[in-house]
């Protein structure tokens, strides 16, 4: 099961991306690494441990 479904917004737990919110956009299956899009333009492949929900 996924963790994060394509729209959630999330962060990174470390790193400059940190207070920055991010919206899930692309699930890549092959391994399990998440894209997410930060301020319409930036965007960066995640895995799921290396990133929280938006609270």
């Amino acid at each position: 099961m996924d963790e994060y479904a394509i729209g959630d917004g999330v962060r990174a737990k470390d790193g400059p991306k940190t207070h920055q919110y991010g919206t899930v956009v692309f699930l890549r299956e092959d391994d399990g690494t998440y894209l997410v899009r930060f301020g319409g333009a930036q965007q960066m492949y995640f895995r799921a441990d290396e990133l929280e929900p938006w609270a």
